[in-house]
């Protein structure tokens, strides 16, 4: 357990940039002017010229460091010098590996692009990103080339004018729940009857988005069905729910599906999708090495990837996403290589890697002493292979983001062909564009010009059922 102590209201941020430094560990906020005799005590100060950052060990000062607020360049304000001190204390108290350095936010190229808006060139950002962030230069260098694709997509998302608007639904169903999931998803398979109850009500909530998109006077400018597994939906279900989008929204420019799971992949709702207008579908191995497959739960093996791909091209769907996950219990760089020249073979116009995050409510953070997982280094190398590979497949990263708890602190990042992105992800992820999202856990999230609000739906199936039927009783069937 840490215990923080702070004199101002940036309580996030102390937490965000102490969890870069003890990864997986509790935080206590402490009372003013308590200082615990006991372990590590970070604490972060600001008075009206500095912003201080101290970090005390079994009651005694280890380190210290103090940045002035005053005179601070156009990149720095208020809430960055005090991360930034506060980085600067632990580093030099603890020590850590961090090539994403004091930039602790889900969306690093975000700076990037203030930067390029307020006029900074190229390698003047990547100088900034170095000094003061402690970004690494390649770390720096995919933030700027992410910053640039991620304007270019924009700019071809508002090309068609009025106020474009992306549209989400979650189905938070899977055939088996992976050993690194947290998803908002029933421990076991849902029932058939469960599904329909869900369905049902997803299908109330659209009808009333969709009456919120005609009052904003929103323009559909990408559709995009996530989960669990989509695809995990009896055949008539997912034909439901495709029908209800098209009847309340429209057809849409892009129209994803994330069909995930390899071994929910058929003939049958490959032929269901088509026929509704979907445009892309995302194909998710996470990795060709059966052997980590089964270890983690997947439930199919590489040729089961292979086959539903297969089918996929076969049924005419030339934009397929297929993920990958970096970091995974037992894999090493040869692993990444080999699941990487795999999916070469086929030849998928874009690819997300991911870094893995042990989250809080996995099987995986339950069992952690039964799972190896790599160093930061070997995470590293592994990321460099990836990147290294899908470059040589023409792709280039168009949108980044990070989560809590990922192995390493690293990154996600979307690789995609020339003009082949999914704009969806860039809407959402660089915050550029309203989405209003249906299900449970999505967020509905307004961009009004520098301003962005959003409005959470529970992220329990059942609660979601409940709260869009608007019962207070126990009437609606049970997701848990």
């Amino acid at each position: 357990m840490i215990a923080i102590g702070l004199n101002h209201g940036g309580t996030h941020e102390v937490q965000t940039v102490v969890q870069v430094f003890f990864p997986g560990q509790g935080i206590r906020i402490c009372a003013q002017g308590e200082t615990p005799s006991q372990g590590f005590f970070v604490k972060s100060t600001v008075d009206e010229r500095f912003a201080h950052g101290h970090v005390y060990r079994d009651g005694l000062l280890i380190s210290e460091h103090s940045i002035p607020l005053t005179n601070l360049p156009v990149y720095l304000n208020k809430k960055r010098v005090v991360m930034l001190a506060l980085y600067h204390a632990l580093q030099a108290a603890v020590g850590a590996y961090t090539p994403w350095g004091a930039l602790t936010g889900i969306r690093p190229s975000r700076m990037v692009r203030e930067l390029m808006d307020a006029g900074f060139a190229s390698e003047k950002i990547i100088h900034v990103l170095a000094e003061p962030f402690c970004v690494t230069e390649p770390k720096a260098r995919l933030a700027l080339q992410v910053a640039h694709n991620e304007r270019r997509v924009t700019e071809a998302i508002f090309a068609g004018g009025g106020h474009p608007v992306g549209i989400y639904l979650g189905l938070p169903f899977c055939p088996t729940r992976c050993v690194y999931c947290s998803f908002n998803m029933a421990h076991r398979a849902a029932r058939p009857e469960e599904m329909a109850a869900y369905v049902h009500v997803l299908k109330q909530e659209c009808h009333e988005k969709a009456q919120q998109l005609a009052q904003m006077g929103g323009r559909v400018s990408s559709i995009y069905i996530g989960g669990g597994t989509p695809t995990a939906l009896p055949d008539a279900l997912l034909a439901d729910v495709l029908a209800i989008v098209a009847q309340e929204f429209g057809a849409a420019p892009e129209f994803t599906v994330e069909a995930g799971r390899p071994d929910t992949i058929t003939q049958a709702n490959l032929d269901i999708m088509k026929a509704a207008g979907v445009t892309r579908i995302a194909i998710n191995p996470q990795t060709l090495n059966d052997k980590t497959l089964k270890f983690i739960g997947r439930g199919h093996d590489a040729a089961d990837f292979f086959r539903a791909f297969s089918m996929a091209r076969a049924a005419g769907f030339n934009l397929i996403n297929t993920d990958i996950i970096v970091g995974l219990p037992g894999e090493t760089a040869t692993d990444i290589r080999r699941t990487m020249e795999a999916l070469a073979t086929v030849a998928p116009e874009n690819i997300t890697v991911h870094t893995l995050a042990v989250k809080r409510a996995s099987l995986l953070i339950e069992n952690i002493t039964d799972y190896p997982l790599p160093t930061a280094q070997a995470t590293e190398e592994m990321l460099a292979i990836a990147a290294e590979e899908t470059q040589k497949m023409g792709q280039a990263p168009y949108y980044l983001y990070r989560q809590k708890n990922m192995v390493g602190m690293f990154e996600n990042v979307g690789y995609a062909r020339l003009g082949q992105e999914c704009s969806y992800n860039v809407g959402m992820m660089a915050e550029t564009q309203t989405v209003l999202g249906m299900g449970a856990g999505a967020v509905s999230k307004f961009v009004t010009g520098d301003k962005i609000s959003r409005e959470f739906n529970h992220k329990n199936p059942e609660h979601y059922v409940r709260t869009v039927r608007g019962l207070a009783d126990h009437t609606s069937t049970r997701f848990s």
